[in-house]
């Protein structure tokens, strides 16, 4: 498509395998996507496939998909990887991101920080976890104008040994910002919560601070 050629043959690659492959093939192409929500979010092949017959638009953050009512995104992270897993949502939805998402951003930047990536491609050059700061960091509303605590410093997490993802549990903030949290272990058997806040940005959730 003009203006990003690449996003046209990324998402064919994965639409070969949404017809050819099961459900737990999928879910393991699509690493970058919560495991628990693969088979539900691409459930009518059918649709999916008349959505993405459609024109795509280059959007700011995504190439968009639309037709018959589904739409169906691919963002540029995974345009560039070559094989591009989509957000697929009711067409005219302007946030499709669930709490199913935010987990699994916190426990893939626990995993890298852990030395266990869920892939090991997954590394913050190609797929950006901590929020860019685009935008002033105020997920409690008090005014702040500040960047991103886990920008400013990403290695804080660099003590914590090991985590039980099955434990996170998410909470709405205040409007895109959302707070995970879940045990951590720093590996002499010292567990403690800990709480990370997360906003959406150009890749869809990012973490901004840890606490």
């Amino acid at each position: 498509m003009p203006g990003n050629p690449a996003a046209a043959p990324a998402l064919a690659a994965w639409a070969t395998d949404l017809v050819s492959l099961d459900v737990d093939a999928l879910t393991n192409a699509c690493w970058t996507m919560p495991p628990t929500t693969i088979a539900d979010r691409y459930s009518d092949v059918p649709a999916i496939l008349t959505a993405i017959a459609a024109p795509g638009v280059d959007g700011q953050y995504a190439v968009t998909w639309s037709g018959g009512g589904l739409s169906v995104a691919a963002k540029r992270s995974e345009i560039a990887s070559g094989y591009a897993c989509p957000f697929v949502f009711p067409a005219g939805q302007s946030n499709f991101y669930t709490a199913a998402d935010a987990s699994h951003a916190v426990v893939r930047f626990l995993s890298r920080a852990t030395g266990r990536p869920v892939n090991t491609r997954d590394v913050e050059t190609f797929y950006p976890l901590i929020c860019p700061g685009n935008s002033p960091w105020d997920p409690d509303g008090t005014g702040a104008t500040g960047q991103p605590p886990l920008k400013l410093d990403p290695n804080q997490l660099a003590g914590i040994k090991s985590f039980d993802a099955d434990a996170a549990t998410v909470t709405p903030v205040r409007g895109d910002y959302v707070r995970v949290t879940l045990p951590v272990s720093d590996g002499t058997g010292n567990s403690r919560p800990m709480q990370f806040t997360l906003s959406i940005g150009p890749e869809g959730y990012c973490l901004g601070a840890a606490t």
